[in-house]
């Protein structure tokens, strides 16, 4: 069992039955639970879904443009059934 605080977080990948979580400092952590259960237990203030295989931390977004998350080190897909979040977000900005 690890504990992870949720501010260290860059974002979340899916791997089938597996998530890996990025974290700070180029550390990853993989576990066995679907998306959708790491997601029902994530503030949904905080955390927004992306993509059918990626989460990301709101406040790391640094830019979403041509439909990609540019967060501090990585730039991450949004799926069409995600745009409208993209969308959002822009108009916020």
């Amino acid at each position: 069992m690890v504990k992870i605080d949720l501010d260290t977080i860059e974002y979340i990948e899916s791997m089938e039955d597996y998530i890996k979580i990025h974290i700070t400092n180029d550390k990853t952590v993989l576990t066995l639970i679907p998306m959708k259960k790491v997601l029902e237990k994530l503030p949904s203030a905080k955390f927004q879904r992306i993509h059918r295989s990626y989460i990301v931390p709101v406040n790391k977004i640094r830019s979403i443009q041509n439909r990609k998350v540019r967060l501090t080190n990585v730039e991450l897909p949004v799926s069409e059934s995600y745009n409208d979040f993209a969308r959002n977000w822009s108009k916020q900005k």
